[in-house]
């Protein structure tokens, strides 16, 4: 019996998250001085998903870096409180971790966005002995930020996929986008990664710009071309395309009042597919608990502060009329 359910292959940070109502005006809003909403939490390219698979009950390892700063020390604790496993976590010495700003002041509800990127690397270029026993042990590898990082394109995290199809793990990637400029299509960055990659995960921004194409069906068919059986397109609020075996799934997303934001979101939903992929339900049980998942992040700040438990987000599919039968 396998003794992790996922490792998570990804970066981790922390979010400073500011809730309130700031002037339009520039004048005024150079004068302005209020209280606000603020909330500090361990985040990621892959640390929000990590935790939400925690907290539906997975067991979770991560491989990834931190700094040897005072935020490094408090992401850590932060994971470890979940029940996530962080003995593979490197802790990088004289570094500085990373730190997002959301500075939801304005009326929309995930930007702006500013921060601070770490000195750090965001995961490993190669897996050391203990870390490759870690990744033996888990049923599924999931990276999420791939896009982020040029150094860590093509063959080092290729290495680390190939790895892990050769112990039989499935595989899922969200590569999310670069941070600097890249030349288009952002296909041309994977190499032959895709080759071991059984799910993946874009909004539909990325789609098109990792493929070309102009309609969500077509970015789908060349992801799928590429090599990955499940690709899965994300449209915020309007919900979310599946593709499997070139056979579309379109799966609203859940309504929810009172929204605080929408960071993490697409994290969440991530999660809810691989633990419905890791359950073996069928492909419309997983995405409609995807959406159950993600729509209870909406309700608190940031992407875990009411990230749900199994019992809470099968207990949103049930009042949604959208029963996923008995566990």
């Amino acid at each position: 019996m396998k003794k992790t359910d996922v490792v998570a292959l990804g970066t981790l940070n922390i979010d400073i998250i500011i809730i309130g109502e700031a002037p339009r005006n520039f004048k005024a809003l150079n004068r302005w001085v209020a209280p606000s909403r603020v909330e500090i939490t361990p985040a990621g390219s892959v640390g929000y998903t990590a935790l939400d698979l925690a907290r539906l009950g997975l067991r979770v390892s991560l491989l990834s870096h931190l700094g040897d700063d005072a935020l490094g020390k408090f992401i850590k604790a932060g994971l470890e409180s979940e029940g996530v496993d962080t003995r593979a976590v490197t802790v990088e010495k004289n570094t500085a971790s990373g730190i997002g700003v959301y500075m939801l002041l304005f009326g929309n509800r995930k930007r702006p966005l500013t921060g601070r990127l770490a000195t750090h690397g965001p995961w490993p270029k190669k897996l050391s002995g203990a870390q490759l026993e870690k990744l033996k042990s888990a049923r599924l590898l999931h990276c999420g930020g791939y896009l982020h990082y040029p150094d860590r394109w093509g063959k080092p995290t290729e290495e680390i996929y190939r790895a892990a199809k050769k112990f039989g793990l499935l595989t899922s990637l969200d590569p999310q986008f670069p941070f600097g400029p890249a030349k288009k299509p952002w296909l041309r960055h994977f190499g032959n990664l895709l080759e071991y990659v059984d799910i993946i995960f874009t909004d539909e921004t990325e789609a098109k710009e990792i493929t070309g194409e102009k309609t969500l069906e077509k970015c789908a068919e060349k992801l799928l071309n590429q090599g990955p059986r499940l690709a899965i397109i994300k449209q915020g609020a309007q919900g979310a395309l599946f593709s499997l075996d070139n056979h579309v799934l379109f799966q609203p997303a859940f309504k929810v009042k009172n929204l605080t934001d929408s960071i993490g979101a697409g994290d969440a939903f991530d999660a809810g597919v691989i633990y419905g992929v890791l359950q073996g339900w069928p492909l419309k049980r997983t995405a409609a608990f995807a959406s159950a998942v993600a729509a209870h992040t909406l309700k608190g700040m940031g992407g875990t502060q009411t990230a749900p438990t199994l019992r809470q987000a099968l207990k949103l599919l049930t009042t949604k009329s959208q029963r996923p039968g008995k566990i």
